[in-house]
């Protein structure tokens, strides 16, 4: 009966205790959320981003509400979340560099229907895997032979489908040319029929990215995930293939990504597994064409618009090509002095961003500019915001290559493929990319502007 009594007595004095601390202890204080509003209800302000996303236009979405709260950082709805954006070289390197254990990507329900091994790889995980695969990719005894083939196929490119032609449409074009050399690199597959049969499948795949998810027949998404389908039968034969060849010649090269994906181990011994390996290829190979393909089209906007710049780039490819001979291949030494070329590249980047921003989730609840971020809330980084931003770029709205000449800009001010250890696997994979196709396609244009003024070349198709 004591001991009854004392338990009892226990019980309810804990409960009086937590009742008083619930009602009448004063409430732990915390930052204040960052300035903004969450909009409509569910919607917030998802078709004004979607909208300004569509035109290219995110940096006046984000400089707007910056201007109007007087801060980088605010909070706003996107896509069904609650998200705060931020902007600024600041921001930037605190995500790049100092965000690790505070935040994670973050994929849109989209994404992570169409690449189902996100449900259960840590996205840290993936790009760890990432840059080991495309490290050994471009480690110094295979870059001189990617080189080499980039350098072929560019010149067969331009002789079969830009030669004779009385117009060309850019885009379209180059899109076909840097999937063709993606497929080739990552997967190992030089058949024109195989290439344009992949091709087309995964025009619709990624249009499927950035839908609303509803699978239902006739919705975009519901294209994205059949063609999906598609692809990974295609993929699983490549696959069983390959490994059948490893069998009967374990000492096989890895002369393609696909091939060095099933050979890698993690730290533990494991294997990738089918879908990782199919849902990494695909990363791999819509990171690289489509992005790469618009800076090339934009690249030659900018040069039919500023005949000045032309000029000089001419010139250093020029040469480039008389210090090459007798050799006709380019090499990485060759890559290293196209620095005019690269800069207005850069500069392209800077004025026109092709990736206007990335998302992030917030794992834990921390503080960022004496904000609190609770865990759960998503991050959206904005690039364009930054790089179109007179305080970090003078006069913004000139183009002027030269601010990435010498020692460039001030770190974290632009950042079109990241920064720090968050730095895109593939950037030089793209810069290498870029510079051996610009080469070979002024070298064709015979290093005449008339071509690009007589609209020889149109840039895009609507």
């Amino acid at each position: 009966m004591d001991l009854f009594l004392l338990s009892f007595a226990t019980t309810l004095t804990i409960i009086i205790y937590s009742l008083f601390k619930y009602f009448f202890a004063k409430p732990k204080e915390k930052m204040p959320l960052a300035p903004g509003t969450f909009g409509w209800p569910i919607i917030g302000e998802t078709i004004q981003f979607l909208i300004s996303l569509y035109y290219g236009l995110v940096h006046e979405f984000v400089q707007e509400r910056t201007k109007k709260y007087n801060s980088h950082v605010f909070k706003t709805s996107l896509l069904g979340q609650k998200v705060v954006i931020f902007s600024g070289p600041a921001a930037n390197k605190f995500i790049f560099t100092q965000g690790n254990k505070l935040i994670i990507g973050w994929r849109p329900k989209s994404v992570q229907k169409l690449f189902p091994s996100t449900a259960f790889v840590p996205i840290e995980h993936d790009t760890k895997r990432a840059h080991n695969v495309i490290s050994y990719f471009l480690n110094s005894q295979h870059v001189e032979r990617l080189i080499s083939t980039m350098d072929n196929m560019s010149h067969l490119h331009l002789k079969n489908h830009w030669k004779g032609k009385h117009e060309v449409i850019v885009y379209d074009l180059v899109k076909l040319f840097t999937f063709s050399l993606s497929i080739r690199a990552f997967m190992g597959i030089e058949e024109s029929d195989k290439i344009l049969n992949l091709y087309e499948k995964f025009k619709i795949f990624t249009q499927g990215l950035l839908a609303v998810d509803i699978n239902i027949p006739g919705t975009t998404f519901y294209k994205a995930m059949k063609a999906g389908n598609e692809l990974r039968k295609e993929m699983k034969v490549i696959i069983k293939q390959r490994r059948v060849e490893l069998l009967q010649n374990p000492n096989l090269s890895k002369v393609d990504v696909l091939t060095q994906m099933i050979n890698e181990q993690d730290e533990d011994g494991k294997y990738m597994t089918e879908v990782e390996i199919e849902d990494k290829v695909f990363g791999f190979i819509i990171g690289s064409y489509d992005t790469t393909a618009t800076t090339i089209t934009l690249t030659m906007k900018y040069l039919q618009q500023m005949p000045e710049y032309f000029n000089e780039i001419i010139q250093e490819q020029y040469e480039i090509s008389v210090q090459m001979m007798p050799r006709k291949e380019l090499c990485w030494n060759d890559i290293q002095k196209m620095k005019k070329t690269w800069s207005f590249v850069n500069e392209v980047l800077r004025n026109t961003p092709v990736v206007q921003g990335i998302f992030r989730e917030a794992i834990e609840d921390f503080t960022y500019e004496d904000f609190y971020i609770p865990k759960g809330w998503k991050i959206y980084l904005s690039f364009g915001a930054t790089q179109k931003n007179g305080e970090y770029f003078p006069n913004p709205t000139k183009f002027d290559p030269s601010r990435f000449e010498g020692n460039g800009q001030v770190p974290y001010t632009s950042v079109p493929f990241g920064g720090g250890h968050r730095m895109c696997p593939g950037k030089e994979f793209a810069r290498i990319l870029i510079l051996v196709f610009l080469h070979h396609l002024l070298k064709f244009l015979d290093g005449s502007l008339r071509f690009l003024q007589k609209k020889y070349c149109t840039l895009f198709s609507y």
